[in-house]
């Protein structure tokens, strides 16, 4: 499940591979967003798992993903599987030409852990193909301290800085 409280949004994840052409598939329903399941998952160590779906569809209608635009560095992004329950804290949120993509950062296996949400964005050019841009979200692990210890005493000397 992808939560994004600020937006009331909530949709399921599924897990998606390639599509004939070699992109990420996309689940069809632009209710649902996909996992691209070659990558990290949602949680890992390390690398950028990337989850995208449709932003609407003329079966379906508009989608969740629509709201996506509204969102703010800072927002909060709750990811939630059979193995995890993550927060992600937004640190971007960007429109790029689809043809500008950087793909090799954005499925980015190494580094910092991220989660990247990717719908469609900008234009609807229908002789063009339909929408001209993507809209990109990236987030990192929130790390959330555990509650104090109150087991142990406060130190009279002073605080720790950590």
């Amino acid at each position: 499940m992808l939560a994004i409280p600020r937006l009331s949004l909530e949709m399921p994840i599924v897990p998606v591979t390639v599509d004939r052409d070699g992109a990420m598939a996309l689940p069809d329903k632009p209710t649902e967003i996909g996992w691209y399941a070659y990558g990290p998952r949602p949680g890992a160590r390390g690398g950028s798992a990337v989850l995208g779906g449709h932003i609407d569809s003329r079966q379906y209608g508009i989608g969740p993903l629509a709201a996506l635009h509204r969102l703010h560095k800072g927002d909060v992004v709750v990811v939630q599987t059979t193995r995890i329950r993550q927060a992600f804290r937004v640190v971007s949120v960007r429109v790029i030409r689809k043809q500008a993509l950087p793909l090799r950062t954005l499925f980015d296996r190494d580094g910092d852990q991220r989660l990247r949400i990717i719908t469609c964005g900008g234009r609807y050019i229908r002789s063009q193909g339909g929408y001209q841009e993507n809209l990109v979200v990236t987030a990192v692990s929130e790390r959330i301290a555990p509650p104090p210890d109150r087991s142990m005493s406060r130190s009279p000397v002073g605080k720790v800085q950590g």
